[in-house]
């Protein structure tokens, strides 16, 4: 049907049948009263809808929430309390809306099933957003991806790794997997681990240690280090040491006190061994038969 047999249908059906209309003056005046309320409602809720929201947005802001998250809420509290309102107006001016919740939730149903896995990163990335295990710039890992979060999106997160690469993850695979955060905490613990051969002396080997971590300022529990043999190996004595350090000098302090020891080893002659094994040749005493 086109626009102008649909324009002459409905011209008919108003103006031609005298009926209908008196029947939409008389419904007008008898709800008068009732639309004007309706209006005076849906204006007044939509200031005290907005101040909700501001005040979910303060409380979120005094709360730390990240910018994305706040939107996100801000948002679906408007359309939600909007929905109830426009709801609350139709039945006050005597339109069923029980109808309209369950065609709502019929569409919504479907909706859902059609979508369940995009949903379901959808409610992963508000989860993300609002509790905060890792932001965007943390060093994270998960499952066999590592690097720095460049984004966190409602549907993935954004990870760019030490090669350059950027890999989208699932936010559901991020909910529902153990993800390290490497950046959370201010400070962490590089656990050095530094083999030497048994004939050299361990007491002179954790001493020149101490003194390289001693002379290195971003090392914050140089006094108080714990350090000593952690285990006899196959071919090594290997030894420990926990080294404190504030998170964003972890890499380059491993890279320099691992520098520092591989030189101060070679210096006093202390063996860093590599596997190696041992082979005896038994030789078998040869007899001659006599004819």
């Amino acid at each position: 049907m086109d626009f102008n047999t649909l324009w002459s249908t409905v011209s008919q059906l108003l103006f031609n049948d005298a009926n209908v209309l008196l029947r939409l003056r008389d419904w007008f005046f008898d709800q008068a009263g009732n639309i004007l309320l309706a209006l005076i409602v849906f204006f007044i809720g939509r200031y005290v809808i907005r101040w909700i929201k501001n005040v979910a947005v303060r409380i979120m802001t005094k709360a730390q929430y990240d910018a994305a998250a706040m939107s996100f809420v801000a948002q679906l509290i408007n359309y939600l309390l909007l929905a109830g309102l426009v709801l609350i107006c139709l039945n006050q001016i005597g339109i069923p809306t029980t109808s309209f919740v369950a065609a709502f939730g019929a569409f919504g149903l479907g909706i859902g099933l059609a979508l369940q896995n995009n949903l379901a990163n959808l409610a992963s990335g508000l989860l993300i957003l609002i509790f905060k295990p890792f932001k965007a710039g943390h060093y994270i890992s998960t499952g066999d991806i590592e690097g720095n979060v460049h984004a966190i999106q409602f549907m993935n997160t954004i990870v760019i790794t030490k090669d350059q690469k950027r890999v989208y993850i699932p936010n559901s695979q991020l909910t529902s997997q153990p993800v390290t955060n490497f950046s959370y905490m201010k400070e962490r613990v590089i656990p050095f681990v530094f083999d030497i051969g048994y004939n050299n002396d361990h007491h002179q080997a954790i001493q020149i240690l101490k003194d390289i971590f001693d002379a290195e300022n971003r090392v914050l529990n140089a006094q108080k280090m714990e350090i000593g043999i952690t285990e006899f190996g196959d071919n090594s004595v290997r030894i420990a040491a926990f080294a404190r350090v504030r998170t964003p000098e972890y890499v380059d302090v491993r890279y320099t006190i691992m520098s520092r020891v591989k030189d101060a080893f070679d210096a006093h002659g202390i063996d860093i061994p590599y596997p190696q094994r041992v082979v005896y040749v038994h030789n078998e005493p040869t007899t001659s038969n006599e004819s």
